[in-house]
């Protein structure tokens, strides 16, 4: 299959979900390795976090770049096993987060509860995919994949704990007296708030063009948002602080 048979909204879709995906995966890269210089382990996670938190579309942008690069297209079982086996990953990483940033007294405990949790979703994922991969859901067209029950609840789920998590750690660090913090929470909040609202959307939504366009440009921004959440660069910072 090239990228000839593709229609043009599959053309769109591809690009702009993998537009999204080299940002989010390039963005958790630096935040990563800003633990090099800092040597916080926090840095690791989040990154970590933002990198395996777009491996839901994985699926479907790289499916579209081996169609362009090399006029495969992703069989069943290769997309599904792509689009669903790191969320677990980005919910431990999240979790040994939050439990550094705002829990460290509890974060042995919270670690072994997401553990608990995460572990056996993963057997159960890699169980089902080698049984039926379409026990996990179905590729419908090109790159749109309808997952079945049990992996939309943990995607549910992982978004729920994600979200509300990051949600109570930028309200409490607003709370700060360092302006430069403050402004890092605000920006983390807005990247959690589009995240999880285009996320909803792009899963619950029948897909047109310019909504196409639009909810993945939310997901880019919250890339952007996110980045700045963590890692404020100077101009920037220097900026908010003397506008206010």
């Amino acid at each position: 299959m090239g990228i000839e048979e593709l229609t043009e909204l599959e053309i769109l879709q591809g690009s702009f979900t993998l537009t999204f995906v080299i940002i989010s995966i390039l963005l958790g890269l630096i935040i990563l390795l800003k633990y090099l210089s800092i040597k916080k382990r926090e840095f690791i996670w989040v990154g970590l976090t933002w990198i395996f938190l777009s491996s839901g579309w994985w699926g479907s942008s790289f499916s579209f770049l081996s169609i362009v690069l090399f006029n495969y297209r992703f069989g069943v079982f290769l997309y599904i096993f792509i689009a669903n086996i790191f969320i677990p990953i980005a919910v431990l990483c999240w979790m040994n987060a939050v439990g550094i940033l705002m829990y460290k007294e509890w974060k042995k405990r919270i670690n072994i509860i997401t553990l608990i949790i995460c572990i056996p979703y993963e057997i159960a994922l890699i169980v089902m995919l080698i049984i039926d991969p379409l026990l996990l859901g179905e590729i419908k067209q090109t790159f749109y994949y309808q997952p079945s029950l049990f992996p939309l609840i943990f995607q549910i789920f992982a978004l729920l704990i994600t979200i509300s998590t990051g949600i109570l750690f930028s309200v409490r660090s607003m709370k700060s007296n360092d302006p430069i913090v403050v402004w890092k929470a605000r920006f983390l909040l807005i990247g959690f708030i589009s995240f999880t609202g285009g996320a909803f959307i792009d899963a619950t939504i029948t897909m047109t063009p310019l909504l196409l366009i639009v909810i993945r440009l939310i997901l880019i921004f919250s890339s952007l948002m996110y980045f700045l959440g963590f890692l404020l660069p100077d101009m920037i910072s220097k900026f908010l602080i003397s506008e206010k």
